[in-house]
Parts: C-alpha cells; structure tokens; sequence
C-alpha cells in the first residue's frame, strides 16, 4: 500500500515538474504585463469618458479629451463618435453631429439594439434641424424638405427601430418620432395640393394675382410656423420622456434624450 502512495506521489510531481522555470517565469510575467496594459488602457478609457460625461451634464462640451478616444477605438467603438455627435449637436453643428452619428453607426453597435436606436434617434433629430423651413417658398423647396423629411424616416426605419408600415418598431421613441415626420410629410403633401388647386383656379379665373398671392403667402407662412413648432414640440416631448425614464433608473449614467443629450 504504501508503494503505491509512493509511485502516486512520484507520478504527481513528474506530471506538474517544470523543466525550464526560468523560461515559464518569463511567460508568466509578459502575460501579466499584457493584462496591466489591458488594465490601464480599460480603465484609462473610462476615466476619459467620465470626465467628459460630468463636463457634458454641466453644460461643457468640451470634444478634446474625447476625441483621444478615437486612437483607442475599442471595444466599443461607436461610443466616442456618439458622445463627440452629442456635443456637436449641443453647439448646434448639425452638419459634424450628422457625421459623427454617421461614424458610431459604422462601428457597428447592432448587438446592443436600444443603443443604436438612440443613435439613429439622435441622428435623425440632426437631420430635422438643418431644414430649413424659411426657405420653403416654391415646390422645388418643398419638395428638397420631403426628401430630408423621408432620409431622416429611413434612418428610423433601416434596423428596425421604428417599422416603416406600422407602430410595432422595437424603439418607442424612435416610432414616436417617425408618426412626427409623418405628420410633417402629411401636412406638405396637403400644402401641395392646395398650392396646386389654386393655381388652377388663379388660371381659370384670370383675376388679379395681388389678392391671391397674398392670401398664399399667409397661409405658407402659416404652414412654416407649424411645421417649425412641431419639431420643436416634438423635441421637447422626447426630452420629457427620456427625463422621467431616466429619473425611474436612479441616473444610471444617461443624460435626457430629446437633444442629443444621452451620453455613454
């Protein structure tokens, strides 16, 4: 019996023996180094991002400590282009949101759908922003506003985040906000057709066009400035919804939805 224990004992220490120690410590201490860097480099990231997230929620937009993120694209890539299209979007540079929206979107953050959707939500609101409505003052113009009006739907709509038939899109705000660019749609298309009823009856009746033309002007005057409130209502109620969901998850790191305000 005791034998047996021996060779047991024997077989055990030949079976986790180390021929070369100096060569496994070596190992051992490159693989740890590895992990440090992993360490700091994570962490280094978090701490970049936090200080941008107080700096954002205190009304600083401040894009240069985030866009060091950019050389450290990983593993969430999309969230420094996020976060920089938020700021952007805060100084009313639609033009770079839209880009920097754009960019996160490329990097792919499918697997987290609520994320993407915000960013599509938050892209398409960027879009809505660079119409100009002042500028409507003939069908070519209104017709250039139904084009932006549609891109921003499909930037809603390509994934699924609102259903472009019906309300059954996974993202609440992002279908919330595809029935307010159809509304919009809506009301244009309506303009449209009274645009070209009285055209016709202007022609038929040969009156004077002074008469007319300002009771047209009026009324697309007045079609401007519910378009314009509409957006702007509509931001606001986003803003509102996102606010009370946020307050009902104790601030879990998000700001308030409706301008681009929710940072990672």
């Amino acid at each position: 019996m005791k034998d047996t224990e021996i060779k047991s004992e024997k077989e055990k220490r030949k079976k986790f023996h180390i021929e070369n120690p100096r060569l496994f410590m070596l190992i051992a201490d490159i693989i740890c180094f590895l992990a440090l860097i992993v360490m700091l480099f994570l962490g280094g990231r978090y701490i970049i991002n936090e200080i941008f997230k107080s700096k954002y929620d205190d009304g600083k937009y401040d894009t240069k400590l985030e866009k060091t993120l950019l050389k450290m694209n990983f593993p969430e890539g999309y969230l420094p282009y996020y976060n920089l299209g938020n700021a952007e979007y805060k100084e009313e540079n639609y033009d770079a949101a839209i880009s920097y929206y754009k960019k996160a979107l490329e990097k792919n953050p499918s697997h987290k759908k609520e994320r993407e959707c915000d960013i599509r939500v938050n892209l398409a609101l960027a879009m809505l922003k660079k119409i100009n409505w002042d500028e409507m003052e003939n069908e070519k113009d209104v017709q250039r506003i139904i084009r932006q009006l549609k891109s921003a739907r499909n930037v809603l709509t390509e994934e699924g985040c609102a259903n472009p038939d019906n309300p059954n899109g996974h993202n609440k705000e992002a279908e919330q906000l595809k029935k307010d660019i159809d509304d919009m749609l809506d009301k244009l298309q309506q303009e449209q057709e009274q645009q070209n009823q009285d055209q016709n009856d202007q022609n038929q009746q040969n009156n004077d066009d002074s008469g007319d033309n300002n009771q047209f002007s009026d009324r697309e005057q007045d079609l401007k400035d519910k378009l314009d409130q509409q957006i702007t209502d509509s931001l606001q109620e986003h803003n509102q919804a996102e606010q009370d969901h946020q307050n009902q998850e104790s601030g879990a790191g998000s700001g308030s939805y409706g301008n681009g305000d929710k940072t990672w």
